[in-house]
Formats: structure tokens, sequence, C-alpha cells
């Protein structure tokens, strides 16, 4: 699968989220638009094209031999990613306010009013859009991109391509943050698990403080992250980083130490 193929699939998610979201939506609900879009267009069909086309879904989709160390990493890296990137819809908002359409929109679907509803949204919103969408940006979009054009370019196009099918002005640029995150991540790992699980973590965190931390009033206004905890997220992240090379040069060199012990 190449770049046109990359591409050409993009587009067809754009188009069918749109009409396949809209019509459950309208007919189910936000929980049931929300499953059935993801399922069938971001997991089922990148699964009926591997059958197809040449995908690599075999590679991609293989669990990686990561020790412990290397998760611990990436979650230090995760919270304080989300952290810092939490100010930036907010200073956009500043500049751009937000419509009160989508602000009633997280009002009236991603905020739980119960301990139940909760577990629903984090399985609707979290866990599936966490596997799912990594099947289809990290897995299926991006080999195709860095099969034409290389790793690099693949990261930054799969990005960008993930910041704007969310049809956001106001998190396009946090998610082009997390999109490259996630996109280094498969590609140092060759996997889409690790940045599949800390999608699922960043959406539940997001779900948890719009349920736990509404703002003043409802009036959905949120100040800027502290100084301070700005600081002690940025001095987590680089520590995360940091520890997160480290352990991958220690992994890569265990592997290479046990190949070299099976061919001898």
């Amino acid at each position: 699968m190449d770049f046109g193929h990359a591409l050409l699939f993009y587009f067809f998610l754009i188009g069918a989220t749109m009409v396949l979201g809209v019509v459950l939506l309208m007919t189910l609900g936000f929980k049931v638009s929300a499953l059935g879009s993801e399922l069938v267009l971001y997991l089922a069909l990148p699964f009926f094209l591997s059958r197809i086309l040449d995908t690599g879904w075999n590679n991609w989709t293989r669990w990686p031999k990561l020790g412990l160390g290397v998760w611990v990493s990436l979650l230090l890296i995760l919270a304080g990613l989300a952290v810092l990137l939490s100010n930036i819809p907010i200073a956009v908002d500043y500049f751009y306010p937000m419509s009160e359409e989508y602000r009633a929109f997280f009002e009236q679907y991603l905020r739980a009013d119960s301990a139940g509803e909760l577990i629903v949204l984090l399985l609707v919103a979290a866990i599936v859009p966490g596997i799912c969408e990594e099947v289809a940006f990290r897995g299926l979009i991006q080999g195709g991109v860095r099969y034409t054009y290389g790793p690099t370019i693949g990261v930054i196009v799969t990005s960008v391509l993930f910041a704007l099918i969310h049809l956001s002005v106001w998190n396009f640029f946090a998610l082009l943050v997390m999109g490259l995150f996630l996109s280094t991540i498969r590609e140092m790992t060759g996997s889409i698990w690790p940045g599949a699980v800390a999608h699922a973590l960043n959406n539940g965190a997001a779900l948890a403080l719009i349920t736990f931390a509404p703002p003043a009033d409802n009036q959905w206004q949120y100040e800027f992250v502290p100084l301070w905890l700005n600081g002690i997220a940025a001095i987590v992240l680089m520590m995360g980083i940091i520890w997160f090379m480290r352990q991958m040069r220690a992994n890569k060199q265990n592997e290479r130490e046990f190949e070299t012990g099976l061919a001898a």
C-alpha cells in the first residue's frame, strides 16, 4: 500500500464518517454513532483492505517486546504532554471563541452523570477510538505514506491528517502534537499498540476532566493550567523522553544480543 492508496482511504474516511456518523446519531444516538463509525470504518475496513492489499498488517499489529521501563517512560511522556497541551485549546478559544454549539456538544455527549455512564463513555470515546483510530492512522495511513516517502514524512503527514479529520479549530494544534507523539511511538516501536494505549489513556483523562472538573457556573470557560503545574509537566515530559530513549536503546541492544546468541 502506497501514499496514493493511503490518501484515497483517508478521504473516504472523512466522507463516510460524516455520513454514517450523522445517520446513526440522528437515529440511534451518540454512543451507537461513535461505536459504529469507529468499528466499521476505522477497524473493520482497514482489516478488509489488508486482505486485498499489502498493508503490512501482521507487522504493525504485533505486540511489541518492550520492557516495563519503556511503558513507564511512555506514561511519563503522556502525562507531561497532556498537561501542556491542555493549554492550547484555551489559547485558541481566547482569540477565536468557541461556538455555543461546540460547547454544548461536550456537555451533552462527553460528560457523565453517573459512574455507570462514565464507564460506557470510557469504552465509547476512549478505549474503542484508541484502538480503532490507531489501526487506521498509525497502521494503514502511516504505513502507506512511509512506503512512498519514508518514515519522517510518514510521521508528519499522518499527524496532520489525524488532526484535520477531527474538524476542530480549537483542538487542531493539540491534536497535531499528540499525533506526532503517537506516530513517533509507532515508528520507534514498530507497533501500533503503545500508541493505542496512550491514545486511550489520553481520551480517558479528558473525559474524567470534563466529568469531575466542570467549569465554574457551567459556562465551559476553562482557565490556563497554573504555571507551576506546567513547569512540573515540562520536567516530567523531559524525564520521560530521556528515559524512553535510553530504554529503547537498551531494548534494541538486548534484541541484538539475543539474535547473536541464536546465530551462534
